[in-house]
């Protein structure tokens, strides 16, 4: 019996590979997402407490120099708010095409899986009935001795 050999072995095991790639990529980018997000909720945080603060001294006398230094501070924090947001449409952008590109590897990789299967069942078959040709060759000699003697 000749054993199975799927010849597009190597096609499946670059595609495999390739579909792991971008698996890892795609992580890489909902880790990405997940920090962007984390400092954009620090940085909101970090603002309210600035506006508390800010609210704390109404009716207080400040300098113009300390009124200037927390207004400067609130608009540096909305502007890094407002850039973490920018960041954070680009890579949610491209973390959505990555999962185009996962299940398009997916869809390659199953494919193949598929054929290989289907190959290695008409395999098992044609080698289920080469056996059969030989034990009924061998049913019909022992047959055919009996019959001679």
């Amino acid at each position: 019996m000749s054993a199975f050999r799927f010849r597009l072995a190597p096609v499946l095991r670059y595609r495999e590979h390739l579909r792991e790639a971008r698996r890892w990529e795609l992580r890489a980018l909902a880790e990405e997402r997940e920090r962007l997000t984390s400092e954009i909720r620090q940085l909101e945080q970090l603002l309210i407490r600035q506006t508390r603060e800010m609210e704390e001294q109404r009716g207080r006398i400040i300098t113009i120099g300390d009124l200037q230094l927390q207004g400067d501070i609130a608009q540096r924090l909305l502007q890094s708010i407002e850039e973490k947001r920018r960041l954070l449409a680009v890579v949610q952008k491209t973390l959505e095409e990555k999962r185009g590109e996962v299940i398009q590897a997916d869809r390659e990789v199953k494919s193949l899986e598929q054929l290989r299967s289907r190959l290695w069942e008409r395999h098992r078959q044609r080698e289920g009935r080469d056996e059969q040709k030989l034990i009924d060759e061998v049913g019909q000699r022992r047959y055919l001795d009996r019959t001679r003697v």
